[in-house]
């Protein structure tokens, strides 16, 4: 039996000053925390600091044209109000992930053209002379051909795209507006940085902790926040901080949705900013309070929808079973690192094509028996072919057409697609 004297004493061992104190810590200021008074959203909108994730920069890739462009006046607007601000960390990393954006649209035209699949012209000799079998033949043809077209229009589309380079739609519209001015790079300490953050996580002190066990430690959502403290210090005004993640260490949270930004944050950004508040709210929401047209703000909030409902999945813990949600990032191929909050053990969660997948770490990736069938051309003939292949990086399997005999290996890309290999001479 265990001793319950003796797991007190240790925990009193582990116990620090900083862990026993942290609300007083994070509330250094009691008595103005209490009585902070906070107006409404609608009574700041017109003349708080805008402020924006780098998941609102990508929204515009899968929302639609119009939309765009009502999106980039809105910015148009504040940027000439001098309110719009980006942080440098935000810039960085739409330069990295815009090429992820581009690609999903790229292998989004593909996958769907490649479910398309042509029958052949059918050969029943004692069939022949009767016109309705003919008919038939006859829009199989059709339909042959019309797979033609779609292969040459996919294959005209895809070039364009490849064309953009980086002067795709979204990235062009916003170089009409944004300049360096908006971009704000404070004079950060890395040494200094660091040691906040580590302190920060250990004590479970948003924002950013969610994302600890990224290999950079998840410090782009602290870098932002650090950002969002140095505006508010230098203009001291009411900021709006426009976000499409609705993250524990960002938010309080309620039936899978946020209501509130975290208490740290509020009262950390009114200390910094002389009593101002801090918002965070969707594009959609930004867009309604400054009046924009309700077409485009319906086209922002289905894409929004999309990826929060995509980003939030359910899977069970493959040591005790227990069935949890967690965030993963909706490009195929991505992979995070989940703590079961049942027993506490850490385990890897993948999105692939075909669904989402748990391992436990240090473990290969297999789906022995049920490995997802994938649809595919014969690279000799053209011939529509299944096969199974597994769903881990570099998996390969062989493939024997049944029209023309060609031996031909297919193969699993990181991000989950299949490349066809030519055939075996």
């Amino acid at each position: 039996m265990s001793n319950p004297q003796k797991n007190t004493n240790e925990r009193k061992e582990k116990l620090s000053l900083e862990q026993v104190f942290l609300l007083s810590d994070v509330l250094p200021d009691a008595e103005n925390s209490f009585l902070f008074n906070i107006k409404s959203i609608e009574e700041v909108i017109h003349d708080a600091d805008i402020v924006v994730d780098t998941n609102v920069l990508l929204l515009p890739y899968g929302a639609g044209s119009s939309s765009l462009a009502h999106v980039v006046n809105v910015y148009k607007e504040l940027c000439t109000q001098q309110r719009f601000h980006i942080p440098a960390q935000v810039a960085r990393e739409f330069v990295k992930n815009r090429p992820i954006k581009i690609a999903e649209l790229y292998q989004g035209l593909s996958d769907k053209l490649s479910r398309f699949i042509a029958l052949e012209k059918l050969s029943y000799p004692i069939l022949e002379g009767i016109d309705e079998y003919a008919d038939l033949n006859t829009i199989l043809d059709e339909i042959s051909n019309l797979k033609k077209k779609l292969k040459q229009a996919n294959l005209a589309l895809s070039n364009k795209i490849i064309n953009w380079e980086w002067n795709d739609p979204v990235s062009q519209a916003y170089k009409t507006v944004f300049t360096n001015k908006i971009i704000h790079e404070p004079d950060f300490d890395r040494t200094t940085i660091l040691t906040e953050l580590q302190k920060r996580y250990d004590l479970l002190i948003p924002p950013g902790y969610k994302d600890s066990t990224k290999e950079d430690m998840g410090i782009g959502d602290f870098l932002i926040w650090k950002t969002i403290l140095e505006i508010g210090k230098t203009n001291q005004r009411n900021l709006i901080f426009v976000s499409g993640e609705e993250k524990a260490d960002w938010h309080h949270r309620a039936n899978n949705s946020s209501f509130l930004p975290r208490y740290e944050l509020r009262d950390e950004y009114r200390r910094e900013s002389s009593g101002k508040a801090l918002y965070i709210i969707q594009l959609s929401k930004l867009l309604e309070l400054l009046k924009t047209e309700k077409i485009s703000i319906d086209e922002i909030k289905q894409e929004e929808q999309r990826i929060q409902d995509a980003t939030l999945v359910t899977v069970q813990c493959p040591f005790c079973n227990d069935s949890s949600e967690y965030r993963l990032d909706i490009a195929n191929g991505a992979s995070a690192l989940a703590s079961c909050s049942n027993c506490n053990k850490k385990f890897h969660i993948h999105r692939t094509l075909h669904g989402i997948i748990t391992n436990k770490p240090f473990s290969r990736i297999t789906t022995s028996g049920n490995n997802p069938i994938e649809h595919i051309s014969c690279p000799t003939c053209s011939n529509e072919l299944a096969h199974p292949l597994g769903t881990y990086n570099n998996a390969t399997s062989w493939v024997t057409c049944n029209l023309c005999s060609s031996v031909f290996p297919i193969h699993r890309r990181q991000d989950q697609s299949v490349f066809v290999s030519k055939p075996k001479q």
